[in-house]
């Protein structure tokens, strides 16, 4: 985090010294900054996923200790019934002298109390009393952990928004077309990196994926990002939320072999996949963005992340990734959410948004539908964004988003 501080205030002001830098170096600096913006993105991400965990830790561990303190104090009452009983034959609930057991509970003086009848339980109390102060202690740890790591997203996402609004004053450079020709070069030539890095990501899975008999005419290659085609998935989500599609019926198994078969192969990492729409793919946050990739990240209730986070100043416009028509509404996760349905045959879902631009309709790619902003289950600004091919299932948007952002 001290890094990210140090760098913010290091970095170049164009505003006061742009005379001072060249075409090349402006379009430089722009990359560095956003590439830094990313590396926060991904970092406060995780810092997020982190506190998903330590909040279902400290359910966990709170009910643990619920169930401890509930075992102790009837082991308080039976323990305080046999002293009675012993001494007066009567059965009572409370002694004088017992008092609060977990501080003031004597061993020795009990024992001469309960004699033997009472020896057994004595032995219990002090083995619970010890795990009810572990519970305490694991409890108490989790809570410190937890408030920590609040402190530590908070001060994450002020630094994140403060490079972001620097990244926005980089872009007003872009009105220079010397600056925007060295910038696109630059862009060009990351795009192009990650291509081949994806390239040689959908290699390695093709290595790692068993041979099996392909139908003959498909000429789709594994070694190589794919475009989806609406036919990938033809099931539709449920309107408020996303939805997985029905399972496909299974395929007839083949006649029992003479020999037991081998195990079945564990299922092979997907390839990476790119969508591009007929027309164009514009990027959907039409301002200073970042993100990184946080596909299937632990969420609370047990889900998984499904989308990408795109950080953002509040208020910054939310456009069309490609023309069709939107459908806006409110869900309790996705807060100010809407359903884009692409005329490539594609459902793109936003979600957390401050607010919508206009109502529901047809529109164009690259038209404004929406704002930034932290609605739903968040306090943090961004935009959250998923792709399901052909209305179906979810896929991994970040290869998509970061060639087309």
């Amino acid at each position: 985090m001290l890094a990210l501080v140090v760098g913010v205030s290091a970095m170049v002001n164009v505003s006061s010294a742009g005379a001072a830098l060249t075409s090349d170096e402006v379009a430089e600096e722009m990359v560095r900054v956003q590439l830094r913006a990313d590396e926060a993105a991904d970092q406060w991400m995780q810092a997020q996923v982190r506190a998903e965990q330590l909040a279902a830790d400290l359910v966990s561990a709170q009910a643990q200790l619920d169930l401890t303190e509930a075992q102790y104090a009837q082991l308080e009452d039976d323990l305080a019934t046999i002293a009675v009983r012993r001494y007066t034959g009567v059965a009572s609930s409370a002694l004088p002298f017992f008092g609060d057991p977990s501080e003031q509970l004597q061993t020795s003086v009990l024992r001469g109390v309960a004699l033997d009848e009472g020896s057994t339980e004595l032995d219990v109390v002090e083995s619970v009393r010890s795990e009810l102060a572990d519970d305490r202690a694991r409890v108490e740890a989790i809570e410190q952990q937890n408030q920590q790591l609040a402190d530590a997203i908070q001060q994450q996402q002020a630094d994140l928004e403060t490079q972001l609004v620097q990244l926005e004053a980089l872009r007003g450079q872009l009105l220079d077309k010397e600056v925007a020709a060295a910038y696109e070069a630059r862009i060009a030539e990351q795009r192009r990196i990650i291509a081949e890095q994806q390239a040689a990501a959908a290699a390695v899975v093709a290595v790692a994926t068993p041979a099996v008999q392909q139908p003959r005419g498909n000429g789709t290659s594994a070694a190589t990002p794919v475009t989806v085609s609406p036919a990938v998935v033809p099931s539709a989500p449920g309107a408020d939320e996303p939805a997985a599609p029905t399972p496909a019926a299974p395929t007839p198994a083949e006649p029992a072999a003479a020999l037991a078969p081998a195990p079945a192969p564990k299922p092979a990492p997907q390839a990476p996949t790119i969508v591009s729409g007929s027309g164009g793919w514009v990027c959907p946050v039409a301002g200073p963005t970042a993100f990184g990739d946080t596909w299937g990240a632990a969420r609370s209730g047990g889900r998984s992340h499904e989308g990408v986070d795109m950080m953002s100043p509040e208020g910054t416009p939310l456009v069309a990734v490609v023309s069709g028509s939107v459908l806006m509404k409110t869900t309790r996760l996705g807060g100010n959410s809407m359903w884009l349905t692409g005329v490539d045959g594609h459902k793109y879902f936003y979600a957390h948004l401050s607010a919508w631009e206009g109502s529901s309709r047809s529109v164009s790619a690259g038209e404004v539908i929406g704002y930034v902003g932290h609605t739903g289950n968040t306090t943090a600004n961004h935009l959250h964004f998923e792709i399901h091919p052909g209305g179906g299932a979810a896929i991994n948007p970040y290869p998509t988003v970061r060639a087309n952002c």
